[in-house]
């Protein structure tokens, strides 16, 4: 066979082995479509903001009387805004309260993790949840600048309780290994999309 010929050839047998090639399967449209194929997405109705309703806890001892006031009290609220992307902010925000409901100067502290969703976990004996990494945690006090900390080594988990749409349940793990709690968060309609 001619050089020419052979070089001719094989530009068309190239040419049809690549009409042949198999084409790849376009992507999912959005995470919904892409979670019923992979658990490492996560569903679309995660996207959004949340928040807790407050938690309190009153502050009897004799030592907490003295400090604050009489009927002081811990509140804590936790909010949290998930993007499509899976990227999302924790935001936990505690401070004291007197009788008048006022919060106490120097109590306020906020706890911020920035995360994006990881895999479904599916822990012995516990429901499934889905991890995250964490991209950046820290605990601040507004009421002074110069106070604050990063908070390597913390941790967050969601899980999305069964029969219960429109909440959320999260886990957080300070890195003390004191301070951790379990918080049920609901949808809040509307509102910004978590700071990049």
């Amino acid at each position: 066979m001619k050089p020419f010929s052979l070089a001719v050839l094989c530009v068309l047998l190239g040419g049809a082995l690549v009409a042949q090639a198999p084409q790849s399967k376009p992507a999912p449209k959005d995470a919904e479509e892409a979670s019923a194929t992979n658990e490492a997405v996560f569903p679309a109705s995660l996207a959004g903001r949340w928040r807790s309703s407050a938690f309190e806890l009153s502050l009897t001892s004799d030592l907490h009387r003295s400090v604050y006031g009489p009927n002081a009290r811990s509140v804590r609220v936790v909010e949290m805004t998930i993007r499509p992307s899976g990227e999302g902010v924790l935001t936990v925000t505690s401070s004291v309260r007197n009788a008048a409901g006022r919060v106490l100067a120097g109590t306020r502290q906020i706890e911020e993790v920035r995360f994006t969703i990881g895999d479904v976990e599916r822990p012995a004996g516990m429901p499934p949840r889905y991890a995250t990494r964490i991209v950046h945690a820290e605990r601040r006090y507004p009421d002074d600048a110069a106070l604050g900390f990063e908070l390597n080594g913390a941790k967050v988990f969601l899980f999305t309780p069964e029969g219960k749409p429109g909440s959320v349940e999260v886990r957080f793990e300070p890195p003390e290994g004191t301070g951790s709690f379990w918080e049920t968060l609901r949808k809040v309609a509307g509102g910004p999309a978590a700071r990049s």
